[in-house]
């Protein structure tokens, strides 16, 4: 709610397209894409452990990663329907920022059953989620991860492309999530009666989402360099 409050706020003629309908399609892309992304990844995520689960189970669990995955296809697929060709997604910056620091904030404070968890930790800012066990504050982690990297987009705003931000700050966030998964279950112990991620050769499903994120950031930025042209003396 406080992301989109702040889209609206933050809304212009560069960041949306100006006629209704089309606007309103480019909303529900995204809306209908986050919803499918982050349902999806979280079945991934635990699927060694869901296929036991009545099948309403695998709907209860969302993914932030697979939601901004989701709905950044979701927009795409909704300008080609349209017929809008230009980047929207400068618009969602500061929104996701706001929207990923409430969040992360609940999960911080929602204990163990919210899954999201560090593993056990000596460093003196562990943090006891209820099991008595000092853990990485994870979500802590990520909150301050997010706010330098919405900066350093920030600073780069003048020299990036239309677009540019929004992509550059996916693929920051991506990275970064990338790394704090590696503070997370599987890769420690798992809290007692909760559910175990899976591993395929050695990462999560999360993690690969991440990194084909990622491969997919970079060959944008290729076929950018590609096909920029050269500037005139």
């Amino acid at each position: 709610m406080v992301g989109g409050l702040l889209y609206w706020r933050r809304r212009n003629a560069a960041t949306q397209p100006p006629q209704l309908l089309t606007r309103w399609g480019l909303i529900a892309g995204a809306a209908l894409g986050a919803a499918a992304g982050s349902r999806l990844l979280y079945v991934l995520q635990y699927w060694n452990v869901l296929q036991a689960q009545p099948a309403l189970t695998w709907l209860s669990g969302k993914t932030i990663v697979g939601g901004i995955l989701g709905g950044w296809m979701g927009v795409e697929i909704a300008k080609r329907v349209l017929g809008w060709r230009e980047s929207t997604g400068d618009g969602f910056v500061w929104p996701l920022v706001a929207a990923l620091l409430v969040g992360r904030l609940g999960c911080q404070l929602a204990g163990l059953h919210d899954l999201t968890y560090g593993n056990p930790t000596g460093l003196p800012w562990g943090w006891d989620y209820g099991d008595g066990v000092p853990r990485h504050p994870v979500a802590l982690y990520e909150m301050v991860g997010v706010l330098l990297l919405a900066l350093l987009v920030h600073l780069r705003a003048a020299q990036a492309r239309r677009g540019g931000q929004f992509r550059d700050f996916v693929a920051g966030y991506l990275l970064l999530r990338l790394l704090l998964d590696f503070l997370k279950p599987p890769y420690g112990p798992v809290a007692a009666g909760l559910l175990e991620p899976g591993r395929t050769l050695g990462l999560t499903a999360i993690q690969w989402a991440c990194i084909a994120g990622l491969l997919y950031h970079a060959l944008e930025l290729k076929r950018w360099h590609s096909t920029r042209k050269p500037l005139v003396a």
